[in-house]
């Protein structure tokens, strides 16, 4: 506890110093308004926007975003009937292979199996 107080003591005056060196948050007159501009009539404005009509018009016929960009080509899919019978014939000759000893036990050279040592 008695080591806290100095560092206290050291640390408030300059947090306080930062925070008081803070702005009043009021702006220079010479600087707080943008220089004057003449009034835009209203024929300007309809000119104005007929053109960003046309404009505008023209961006949402146009390419959108993200159109450029084709989806990925998937394989065609199958009939459900053709997968399962793909999946039975890949089984049964998968069963066959392993009745015939074709497979290695572990199925890899990282397996526990092949890391024994005889």
């Amino acid at each position: 506890m008695k080591k806290i107080v100095p560092l206290v003591a050291v640390l408030i005056p300059l947090l306080a110093g930062t925070a008081f060196a803070q702005s009043s948050g009021e702006a220079d007159p010479a600087q707080a308004k943008a220089p004057p501009t003449a009034r835009t009539t209203p024929a300007e404005r309809a000119d104005a926007r007929t053109q960003r009509r046309a404009s505008g018009g023209k961006a949402a016929r146009g390419p959108q975003i993200g159109e450029g960009q084709a989806n990925p080509v998937t394989a065609p899919s199958q009939p459900r009937a053709e997968r399962r019978a793909a999946a039975a014939k890949r089984r049964s000759a998968n069963t066959a292979a392993n009745k015939e000893g074709q497979f290695s036990r572990g199925g890899s050279s990282d397996a526990p199996e092949k890391q024994k040592k005889p």
